[in-house]
């Protein structure tokens, strides 16, 4: 498999930067709860391994990477094991346009998930600050499949990892807020119709071998997810 490009173009792909002086990460460790389900009882798109058979999962620091990084964006990463998953639905189109593209299924090859939020000038808000919620945040899901990368990616405009149409947004709400900082959050798609962007509407990519040009545009795909952040 390739060496990914992505940290050249995307604001997600990797937590590389240490903390200066002392050479140590300062990403800060949480707790991941996928849903499979939302509210209503509706299954979801994007849902967990079911890994203990309760409708939801568990993914803890310590059999997965689940962090929030020190510039404030959350990340789920299932590299270097193959035991948890995600079940990831890359192929509802939203209309009949659009080309075929990998099956619904249970992924763990190059999964990396990462949500972050944005003010109205694209600036980054940092999670522990988002003491209310926010509807402007952005959401990218990475996954391999036979041998080929592919990126899930909506989030505001001028905020995608590559060009394409418009998407929809994500939102993230604060439960828990202790000593003024938010210790717990959920996130959905921000279900506010808007014709600029279209709820639960991702762009799917697939990574090529130009580094120019990364990310190509497969099409436009309906997700939808609920996943809960828990500090610790």
């Amino acid at each position: 498999m390739r060496v990914k490009t992505l940290s050249l173009i995307s604001f997600v792909l990797l937590a590389m930067v240490a903390s200066a002086g002392s050479g140590k990460s300062t990403s800060v460790n949480v707790t991941t709860i996928v849903h499979d389900s939302d509210t209503t009882g509706a299954q979801l798109l994007i849902r967990s391994d079911d890994y203990n058979g309760s409708g939801q999962a568990i993914y803890s620091p310590s059999a997965v990477a689940s962090y929030i990084f020190s510039d404030g964006r959350y990340f789920l990463r299932l590299y270097g094991q193959s035991v948890r998953t995600l079940f990831i639905t890359p192929n509802d189109p939203i209309n009949g346009s659009q080309p075929m593209a990998p099956p619904p299924g249970y992924y763990w090859q190059n999964v990396e998930l990462a949500v972050a939020c944005r003010d109205q000038n694209l600036n980054l808000v940092p999670f522990a600050n988002i003491v209310t919620s926010s509807g402007n945040c952005e959401m990218i899901l990475d996954f391999g499949y036979n041998g080929t990368e592919y990126k899930l990616g909506l989030g505001p405009n001028g905020s995608l990892p590559a060009p394409g149409p418009n998407t929809g947004l994500v939102t993230v709400t604060c439960n828990s807020v202790v000593s003024g900082t938010c210790v717990n959050w959920t996130i959905t798609p921000n279900m506010t119709a808007s014709s600029t962007n279209p709820p639960t509407v991702a762009n799917l990519f697939v990574y090529t071998n130009n580094r120019r040009t990364p990310l190509a545009l497969v099409g436009q795909y309906y997700e939808t997810f609920q996943i809960d952040v828990t500090n610790p």
